[in-house]
């Protein structure tokens, strides 16, 4: 079997022996159709906001097209039009091309279309100092800012985040077949961020200066020591030939020899991590100092205030 058969056949192994692999691809057919007979009755007794999450659990287990369409015709009942036409165009994608049902989806996505709420979002500042923008909590990216996008009709909440900024929200109401433009803008500058990121680079350059001269200092002994355990080297080699100490001093030079080389091992070693952790807190100082001044200017509430246009 050629090497990419072997190693797909094995990946493909792997992966349905995942329990996660498993249990996305788990079906449970006989509770998904209790489930979806559940939702039928309540939906034929106009309790559609009852019959939406029986729908929805059977299209997990089970996923149908017939489920899909029963989602979105309870979701057109409810209002949540955006969601519908969604549910609309999943269904047709999931029929067949001969199937009678398509038609009628066809024809309520066309419907839909006519009715749909859009809200387009565009962010005015702040893109390039990473501010964020949420739709409901659902971040819009830079490609989703400005389209006018369909959604349900009802309130939707708007969120700006931005570092060293405060949150900024507002709320816009949008109606069935109506299109609205809101433009945001980051919140106030956060004095406090800015404080806690002053006191955040202070304690940094401290710990940096102290841990850098922790390293110096063990890169110094560990010099000293070096030097010192050479003379010891030196004294063994000349009264201990072929490692038979003939005196005192042989032995002592020895013994000393053996302490040194401890001595000069630490502090080699706490010397280099001393310097290298001291090294980086300061330059965390440093870049911490400069976003710090980057967000230190102070704007008015009018310069931040977040404002709505009419309709298209």
């Amino acid at each position: 079997m050629p090497r990419f058969s072997r190693w797909t056949a094995v990946s493909c192994l792997l992966l349905a022996l995942t329990p996660e692999f498993a249990s996305a691809e788990a079906r449970d057919p006989a509770a998904a159709e209790v489930l979806f007979r559940r939702g039928r009755e309540a939906m034929e007794a106009q309790r559609c906001a009852e019959a939406l999450p029986s729908f929805v659990e059977s299209q997990r287990l089970d996923p149908a097209a017939g489920t899909l369409m029963n989602i979105a015709t309870c979701e057109e009942r409810v209002g949540r039009l955006a969601s519908a036409w969604q549910h609309w165009r999943e269904a047709i994608d999931a029929l067949a091309p001969t199937d009678d049902r398509l038609v009628f989806a066809r024809s309520r996505v066309q419907v839909l279309e006519q009715k749909l709420p859009r809200l387009a979002v565009f962010l005015a500042a702040g893109r390039d100092r990473g501010a964020r923008v949420f739709r409901n909590e659902v971040e819009l990216g830079p490609a989703s800012q400005g389209v006018p996008l369909p959604v349900d009709a009802g309130r939707h909440t708007i969120t700006v985040r931005m570092p060293g900024h405060r949150v900024e929200q507002v709320v816009v109401q949008v109606g069935e077949g109506e299109q609205k433009r809101i433009e945001v803008h980051p919140g106030a500058v956060d004095n406090q961020a800015t404080e806690f990121g002053t006191q955040s680079g202070s304690w940094r350059r401290t710990l940096g200066y102290t841990m850098t001269g922790v390293g110096i200092a063990g890169l110094g002994t560990a010099a000293v020591s070096g030097v010192m355990l050479l003379d010891s080297k030196r004294t063994v080699e000349t009264n201990c030939p072929e490692k038979n100490c003939m005196n005192q001093e042989g032995l002592d030079a020895a013994a000393s020899g053996r302490t040194l080389t401890t001595v000069n091992t630490v502090s080699w070693i706490a010397g280099g991590v001393g310097l290298g952790v001291g090294l980086y807190f300061l330059l965390a100082a440093h870049r911490n100092d400069k976003s710090t001044t980057a967000i230190a200017p102070s704007f008015g509430r009018d310069e931040f205030a977040v404002w709505c246009k009419g309709s298209f």
